[in-house]
């Protein structure tokens, strides 16, 4: 219990923007949480020292043209944590103004093969509110693999909000098990596979023109499964609007050698999601390390 109380100094700083920002109306909500964003890109100088090196190892942009870039990573990030809040308190006709749907005959194609769907995604544009326009506006019913955070109290909001519009949430530590059970319902279970993947259950293939430690247990689900793999994308337009994008499913071949499968199929996820973060950079979670040595 002890170990605990260090944490709550962050959980009650969370909880008092969330009671602010819940009771405020969307549009003002978001503001809101765009000049948090600033504010904490002014403040924390160590995350913004990250995303500035990771773009210039990256991308090769430096000065006034990658703090552009950074500036928005952070903007985007505060009225994500703005909009995520206000999740709870959106329903079906506010999707269906505030979100254009593409590529949805990509999603049903995958799933009438009646393996279940592998949805790809990445910390880019809004990725939360992705499920809850999966659940909420398309009516269709899923998990999502998720890293749990230090703060358990935290982690406990963050949990909550999820399951609020009625998404299921899988722990990432001993996650195959109830990702093949989801898969064999025929559901869809979602991943984010733009993280550092650790050590252990990595491998390092090429992202953005360097090496990253990848994490291959989406790789194996899908070839254990044969399940499709549909990546997916909340691309933020502006205005308050969001681009909802299914692209087209990724079918990953065996070729009887399963470490090189393993590697073949992490390098196309990598892949996807590298033409995301280049076509909308300052929509991606660059103040993570995700190249290291």
């Amino acid at each position: 219990m002890p170990s605990r109380i260090k944490y709550l100094p962050e959980y009650l700083l969370l909880y008092l923007f969330t009671r602010i920002i819940y009771i405020l109306p969307f549009n003002f909500s978001v503001k809101i949480g765009r000049a948090l964003g600033r504010l904490v890109y002014r403040l924390d100088k160590r995350h913004r020292r990250i995303a500035l090196e990771n773009i210039a190892s990256t991308l090769g942009l430096n000065g006034p043209e990658a703090e552009k870039i950074v500036l928005s990573v952070f903007e985007n990030l505060g009225m994500v944590l703005a909009e995520f809040i206000k999740i709870p308190t959106i329903d079906k006709s506010f999707l269906d103004k505030r979100v254009s749907v593409e590529g949805f005959e990509n999603y049903l194609k995958a799933k009438s093969e009646g393996k279940g769907v592998l949805m790809l995604g990445a910390h880019l544009g809004n990725w939360e509110l992705l499920g809850a326009t999966l659940l909420l506006k398309m009516g269709e019913v899923a998990s999502v693999v998720y890293m749990k955070t230090k703060n358990p109290y935290v982690d406990r909001f963050i949990d909550s909000i999820r399951k609020s519009y009625g998404i299921k949430t899988i722990p990432h530590h001993n996650a195959m098990k109830p990702v093949l059970t989801a898969l064999r319902r025929g559901e869809a279970v979602g991943v984010l596979l733009d993280q550092h993947g650790g050590q252990k259950e990595a491998i390092k293939v090429t992202f953005i023109g360097r090496p990253a430690a990848t994490s291959i247990g989406f790789a194996i689900m899908a070839l254990r499964t044969g399940a499709p793999v549909v990546p997916m994308f909340m691309v933020r337009e502006g205005d308050g609007r969001f681009r909802f994008i299914y692209e087209k499913p990724i079918y990953l071949e065996k070729s009887g050698d399963l470490e090189k499968d393993i590697r073949d199929g992490t390098i196309i996820f990598n892949k996807v999601i590298e033409d995301y973060v280049r076509r909308y950079p300052e929509q991606w979670f660059w103040v993570h390390r995700r190249w290291k040595e």
